[in-house]
């Protein structure tokens, strides 16, 4: 049984945990609804993969084409390597939104987090500080130089 956490910017729909659950291989749902949806997911990656994961989610909540992924954990079983990128030239939320989105995409990247706050944008480009974003990833499938093109 595998797991995967996803924080999206979204407003929260009831009926997201009911259709969920209803998909082949999970197994359980809980969503926390704060500020934007913290969901965990278990699984069965033999039946369903974390990409169709991250789409059903999207596509239940009507934002497929609008980049909301705040941060994400795979929770991987196996001995990953940390990094960290900052990033200053990030010129607003989709952008930065768009890019924790890619890492997703990206096979051996396990975990996003970053220091992003609601109000990092609101500040005059020249008076915001760099933004932290921490990276997890499996050193057999990628490895730091990757990522920082990425």
């Amino acid at each position: 049984m595998d797991e995967l956490t996803i924080v999206i910017d979204a407003w929260y729909n009831p009926e997201l945990k009911e259709y969920l659950m209803s998909l082949n291989g999970i197994l359980d749902v809980k969503i926390k609804n704060d500020k934007q949806l913290d969901i965990y997911l278990k699984y069965d990656r033999n039946l369903i993969t974390p990409k169709i994961i991250k789409m059903e989610i999207l596509l239940f909540l009507d934002i497929i084409n609008i980049p909301s992924i705040l941060s994400f954990d795979k929770h991987p079983k196996f001995k990953t390597n940390h990094d960290t990128i900052i990033r200053d030239d990030l010129c607003c939320e989709y952008c930065f939104k768009g890019f924790v989105d890619d890492l997703f995409e990206i096979d051996g990247i396990e975990k996003v987090e970053s220091d992003f706050k609601e109000d990092y944008f609101f500040k005059k480009y020249d008076e915001r500080e760099k933004l932290v974003i921490k990276i997890k990833y499996n050193p057999n499938l990628i490895s730091t130089e990757q990522i920082k093109i990425s």
